[in-house]
């Protein structure tokens, strides 16, 4: 199967054409965002991000002393 130099000129020109109008899209798209309210947005997920992780590693931590009082293994976590 041999590819002519005509269909690749063609698939690129399309290709890049296509890629054009939807950076188009995307550049005006940006162009009317309201900063402030991106970076509220953006310090309220990443503080729900931050509580979630935290969280999750105190759970583990949590059921780690459990696990280690159940063996005998008495453990005393270090004060944050």
């Amino acid at each position: 199967m041999k590819i002519m130099p005509e269909k690749i000129a063609s698939m690129a020109s399309y290709c890049i054409s296509g890629g054009l109008i939807c950076m188009g899209g995307l550049v005006e798209w940006f162009r009317h965002i309201d900063w402030n309210q991106v970076a509220v947005i953006s310090g309220i997920v990443i503080g729900i991000a931050t509580f979630l992780t935290n969280a999750y590693y105190k759970r583990r931590q949590t059921k780690a002393i459990e696990r280690a009082a159940g063996m005998g293994i008495a453990i005393v976590p270090e004060r944050d």
